[in-house]
């Protein structure tokens, strides 16, 4: 059965433009998210996340139905980039600092900024004091997960936080189902291991 992204990169092949929007308004905050996760750089994330798509456009013609699903093809295009940046960064400036903070249980499944201080006085779970410790214990995981090797940090993040299957990874990140478990299962016990001192706070 095709899926849904593929038949819509068969109809864009076709010259239906409006498909390739769709298939962009479709994976457009996954893509961020899962940019912004392996680069640790949320705001660069868009701009690599744009770049993503138009590699798709031009690329197109080289789309094959069957030798890989669209979504493994478009994660294995992000990732290529996303190395890319981290090799070519000079600066390890990571995190802004500002007065948002992410919301992980907005209803549509992604995460979102909230304002701490528009927020305060209308939800008490964003007042100040609980804001800052969530923007630090937030910030604490991300630097956990930063701080793994690539091989583990990679599969993890396509796992645990893009929700892709075993396979998906394996075909993305090149390897066999059982290293590709193996390494998830690795990568979730030296997280853990890590997070140790604050396991309280989550």
């Amino acid at each position: 059965m095709v899926e849904l992204d593929d038949e819509l990169m068969l109809r864009f092949q076709k010259g239906d433009e409006e498909a390739f929007n769709l298939l962009v308004r479709r994976h457009h905050k996954p893509l961020i998210n899962f940019i912004a996760r392996f680069t640790g750089d949320r705001d660069n994330a868009e701009d690599l996340a744009q770049e993503t798509f138009i590699r798709i456009y031009k690329a197109v013609d080289r789309y094959k139905q069957g030798r890989a699903k669209f979504k493994t093809w478009m994660y294995i295009i992000a990732k290529n980039l996303c190395k890319n940046e981290l090799r070519n960064r000079s600066r390890r400036d990571r995190y802004r600092v500002d007065n948002t903070t992410m919301n992980q249980h907005s209803t549509d499944g992604d995460s979102e900024e909230i304002d701490i201080i528009a927020s305060a006085p209308a939800n008490s779970a964003y007042q100040p004091e609980v804001a800052l410790q969530r923007k630090e214990l937030n910030k604490t995981i991300q630097d956990a997960i930063g701080e793994l090797p690539e091989q583990y940090r990679y599969p993890l993040i396509l796992r645990d936080i893009q929700g892709l299957s075993y396979d998906e990874i394996s075909d993305i990140l090149e390897l066999r189902s059982g290293t590709t478990k193996s390494r998830i299962n690795r990568a979730r016990i030296m997280l853990k291991d890590k997070l140790k001192p604050y396991m309280e706070m989550i």
